[in-house]
């Protein structure tokens, strides 16, 4: 049975996305939004992103990050923005939506709710195959594989 989720980190200047089936990785990158673009620009710019990753690789879940911010309020309502375009291309593709804690995905991949990124990376790789990539993988996109890790132990097993 396919298991196919689309799993978001969601930010503003990077944003994490992979896709994956089952236990296996198809797709994974980060959209990178230009920092000399108009807010609105940026924002379609992550929307398109999105809309073609769904188009192309037809998950039927989406697995996002829920927001968790200490200090800086003009971040989190960026973010919150792009948070709010994805949800809204997951929602017009009709996928199922899930919201996970970042400490829920770090206790899920690491089994300890404040793992670091170095620690998380580890982990990352010793679940799951990472196809081999032409550029380094970036944090982003390491916490999204993480994210589709987690939803898919949550609701099926990997």
């Amino acid at each position: 049975m396919r298991n196919r989720v689309i799993a978001i980190d969601p930010g503003f200047d990077r944003i994490g996305v992979a896709v994956l089936d089952n236990n296996e990785i198809l797709y994974s990158y980060c959209i990178e939004t230009d920092r000399k673009l108009p807010h609105d620009k940026r924002l379609l710019n992550i929307g398109q992103s999105v809309k073609a990753v769904i188009k192309k690789w037809k998950p039927q879940t989406l697995a996002i990050e829920n927001l968790f911010f200490n200090q800086n309020t003009s971040t989190a309502f960026k973010v919150s923005e792009a948070r709010g375009v994805i949800l809204y291309e997951a929602s017009l593709a009709g996928l199922k939506i899930y919201e996970y804690s970042p400490q829920t995905v770090k206790m899920a991949v690491t089994g300890y709710g404040k793992a670091n990124k170095i620690q998380m990376a580890t982990m990352v790789k010793k679940l799951v195959n990472l196809p081999e990539k032409s550029s380094k993988r970036l944090d982003d996109e390491i916490d999204a594989i993480a994210l589709g890790i987690t939803h898919l132990a949550t609701k099926k097993g990997i």
